[in-house]
């Protein structure tokens, strides 16, 4: 998104020069109209040292581009030294945005020069921002490299459960921080940043090595366009050329921050950490069942099916069907495999579906199927994994890190939708216990209540009925002069 930063100026053209001679342009090779620094630095450079006539220099040209002859240029860059003391006394470079960027990002290109006066401050912030660009660049580099190797290692058999075990834990996580949680420290259990623990009253213990994850991090450029009208057609001025402005630009982009594990840290006791491990129980098993039929965007029956299957998604009728009479544990992992084949692939509402291999499909419903169990402490560890070596096979990378962007995603909005009727569900339960506390004094409240509503309904008949009398009344007394009237009327007939 551009946002406006300043009205419209006079524009100007910055470009590069590149003598071989400082003190004499025309002696020896000269270059100019360079527009970036990367191609000015490479023509400096191969200027061979035995011929050169003079010192070579790079330098900077601000010029009116509807008068080529009125410009402005200074040399920067002289032999080993960067000259910045002059740019006090020439405003129309020292204070050009563009020529800023240039002379910074010159200083930084050629780290071996000597800078001669003080760096402006506009300047250094320009720096400043290119040393940081790279660096993150780099770190990114090296983190980007260990993902592309992360997806393809982790489809092998015990390092795909490591990496679902860890994405039940952390269901809001991105794939790309899953994995690089998983790599780093396979058994992490609560992650945050150092303030972020700082906030929950713990403190990072001396000498822990953060874990690097991704996070957002957006940056603003300023660039010159073409200003536009309300209908976004171009802005012309009185002399048919088009008016240009300063706008400043947000970029996308990321950077390499640190989180740390809870075993990192110490300090203040948390509430109860990670999933609850009595659901799954007896106790919690009706609940967590009801809370997963209601969730369900389909029905949801359970009956004898034949041959072995223990559920299946009906694609015609829209409903799942579950296999009667299995274990709890069984029956809430293919309930929930079932729910993950019918919101990924579902041909009608998913069209890609049909670009699945089957082995796929039954690949991303049991993760996802896995993520949620474990989320809520059910185990389901002996499940077999192993099909995902034969689906792996000819997979490209992206191919890959799409699916497991789905599995994240289908199982963060599973974990969501139960959690939230799972707190409807125990909070209904909780008013029924409450209610069932005291018998002997619910049954007084009880007999009171509806000792109350006897006698708010015997009031509202007596109302009724005194209504009715009042309205009876007034029809009685004006019925012999509607006869009056009537007859009058029939007189004069």
């Amino acid at each position: 998104m551009a946002e406006n930063t300043a009205v419209k100026e006079e524009k100007k053209t910055v470009t590069l020069t590149v003598a071989e001679c400082s003190e004499f342009h025309n002696m020896g090779e000269f270059h100019e109209n360079i527009t970036s620094v990367a191609e000015a630095v490479a023509k400096f450079k191969e200027i061979p040292p035995e011929r050169m006539h003079g010192i070579p220099t790079i330098g900077i040209r601000v010029a009116d581009p509807k008068n080529p002859e009125d410009s402005v240029e200074m040399d920067v860059l002289i032999g080993k030294r960067i000259d910045l003391d002059m740019l006090r006394y020439v405003p129309d470079i020292a204070e050009n945005w563009q020529a800023q960027q240039m002379i910074a990002t010159l200083i930084h290109d050629m780290p071996e020069a000597q800078i001669e006066g003080e760096i402006p401050e506009n300047i250094q912030k320009k720096i400043d921002w290119i040393e940081s660009r790279d660096k993150r660049a780099d770190e990114l580099h090296q983190i980007t490299d260990k993902l592309e190797k992360g997806v393809k290692d982790v489809f092998q058999s015990d390092k795909y459960k490591q990496f679902l075990n860890v994405m039940a834990k952390f269901p809001r996580y991105s794939v790309n921080n899953t994995m690089l949680i998983m790599m780093q420290r396979p058994d992490a259990q609560l992650c945050q940043s150092f303030t972020g623990w700082k906030q929950m009253g713990r403190y990072v213990k001396k000498g822990e090595k953060g874990i690097s994850i991704l996070a957002p991090a957006p940056y603003k450029i300023e660039r010159e366009q073409t200003k536009l009208d309300d209908k976004g057609r171009p802005v012309f001025d009185a002399d048919g050329e088009s008016v240009k402005e300063k706008v400043e630009v947000t970029i996308r982009a990321f950077k390499v921050v640190k989180t740390f594990d809870l075993a990192q840290t110490d300090g203040k006791e948390l509430p109860m950490i990670g999933p609850n491990e009595l659901v799954g129980s007896i106790d919690g098993y009706p609940k967590l069942l009801q809370a997963l039929q209601e969730v369900s965007p389909v029905p949801v029956s359970f009956e004898l099916i034949d041959g072995g299957a223990k559920g299946y998604y009906n694609l015609e009728n829209k409903s799942i069907v579950i296999q009667n009479g299995m274990s709890e544990v069984q029956t809430i992992k293919t309930l929930l495999h079932e729910m993950a084949h019918q919101k990924l692939h579902d041909k009608d509402t998913v069209p890609e579906a049909k670009d699945i291999t089957r082995n796929g499909k039954e690949v991303e419903a049991e993760s996802v199927a896995y993520v949620v169990c474990q989320h809520y402490g059910i185990n389901t560890s002996d499940y077999s994994f192993s099909y995902v070596a034969g689906w792996l096979e000819g997979k490209e990378t992206p191919e890959l890190k799409a699916s497991l962007d789905k599995i994240r995603q289908t199982a963060s909005e599973f974990i969501y939708q139960i959690d939230q009727r799972m707190e409807v569900l125990m909070a209904e339960k909780e008013q029924v216990q409450e209610k069932g506390a005291n018998p002997e004094l619910q049954g007084v409240v009880d007999k009171v209540l509806k000792d109350l509503d006897q006698k708010r309904t015997v009031s509202k008949v007596k109302e009724s009925v005194k209504t009715r009398i009042k309205a009876n009344a007034e029809k009685a007394e004006q019925a012999p002069k509607r006869n009056k009237s009537a007859k009058t009327k029939e007189e004069r007939a």
